[in-house]
C-alpha cells in the first residue's frame, strides 16, 4: 500500500509547518491528489487516521481533491485533458505528451486551533 508512504511524507510536511506556529490541534487537512499517483482516496483516509493517532492531528478531518490528468503535446502544443492511459494528442496524433497536471501530491492547506 503506497499510500503509507504517500501519507508519510504529508506528515513529514505537517511536522515541519507546525514547527513554525503555535498550534494547539490540527482541524482539517486538505490535499490534493493527482490521478496518477494511483492513491486510493478510502486507503488515503485510513492512513490518514492511523498517522493521526496519538498526535496534533487526533480528530483531524482529511479533504481529498482528486486532480485530473491533462497533457501538453511537444509538437502542436495542445493541452488536453487525458481520458485514457495512452497519452495521444487529439489534434495532431503525437505520442509525445507532457502531463502538466494529475501527477502531484500537495498538502494546500491545514486548518488548525
Amino acid at each position: 500500500m503506497h499510500e503509507m508512504a504517500l501519507m508519510g511524507g504529508v506528515f513529514e510536511v505537517i511536522e515541519r509547518t507546525l514547527t513554525h506556529h503555535e498550534v494547539k490541534r490540527v482541524l482539517q487537512v486538505k490535499l490534493k491528489v493527482g490521478e496518477l499517483t494511483n492513491a486510493q482516496p478510502d486507503a488515503l483516509q485510513m492512513v490518514f487516521e492511523a498517522f493521526c493517532k496519538d498526535s496534533i492531528c487526533e480528530g483531524a478531518e482529511l479533504i481529498v481533491e482528486r486532480v485530473p490528468v491533462r497533457g501538453r503535446c511537444r509538437n502542436c502544443q495542445l493541452e488536453f485533458s487525458v481520458e485514457t492511459m495512452f497519452f495521444l494528442c487529439p489534434k495532431c496524433q503525437n505520442t509525445s505528451i507532457e502531463v502538466i497536471q494529475g501527477d502531484e501530491l500537495l498538502l494546500e492547506s491545514l486548518e488548525v486551533e
